[in-house]
């Protein structure tokens, strides 16, 4: 009987450490079929935007909170990155570069409080600001103000990318779509709300334009 435990204790081991591979294993698959949909993700956005040049990085440090609103990618100058290239991923724009160090550069993205970009709605040109605000965020949406639409063209659901007149941001590029429209008190210009394009809750991997806006010098 002794000998029949400790046969039945061994076997019971190996089983154990059976079951810890195979989960190990299932883990690993999960996450290579993780990276591969988002390598996909980025090789379609690449795909939509092959007008300009871009590398791949990874983010390696972000700013405390739940959205990915300020954070750290590992490629800096030395791979020709600098202040101002835009950054894109998922299905449109992230933000710009902020700071470029030798490996690393900081990205601010559209939905941190401090940014403001200048967006154009797709179907009518009408230009606006959009504006990042987190508490709004939590509901997955940030704000845009400055619309004039007297004609009353703009409806819920349409496209805003960036403009032509940005000084940050490459012309074209998906912001988000109108979740919400209001009209000012002024009854002259229109707010209201913006569904961001990009999930700012998870990210991983980007892209940058290695492009700058070109804007006019002074004479």
């Amino acid at each position: 009987e002794l000998v029949q435990i400790r046969s039945l204790l061994k076997e019971n081991e190996d089983l154990k450490a059976q079951v810890d591979e195979l989960t190990m294993e299932n883990i690993r698959l999960q996450q290579d079929r993780y990276e591969l949909t988002n390598l996909r993700e980025l090789y379609d956005l690449d795909a939509q935007y092959d007008e300009y040049d871009k590398i791949g990085a990874r983010i390696i440090a972000k700013d405390s909170g739940n959205w990915f609103h300020s954070f750290v990618i590992n490629k800096g100058s030395n791979s020709g990155l600098q202040i101002d290239m835009n950054v894109i991923a998922g299905s449109g724009l992230v933000g710009r570069i902020v700071d470029v160090g030798p490996n690393w550069a900081k990205v601010m993205s559209i939905i941190d409080d401090n940014s403001n970009t200048s967006g154009m709605v797709l179907s009518t040109s009408d230009n606006l600001i959009v504006s990042g605000d987190l508490q709004l965020y939590e509901d997955g949406v940030i704000s845009f103000e400055k619309l004039i639409d007297s004609a009353d063209r703009v409806v819920e659901g349409d496209k805003i990318v960036t403009s032509n007149v940005s000084d940050k941001y490459l012309p074209g590029i998906l912001i988000g779509y109108i979740s919400s429209i209001n009209v000012d008190s002024n009854n002259l210009t229109k707010s209201g709300l913006v569904t961001p394009a990009v999930d700012f809750e998870h990210l991983e991997e980007v892209l940058i334009i290695t492009e700058l806006k070109q804007t006019p010098v002074d004479v």
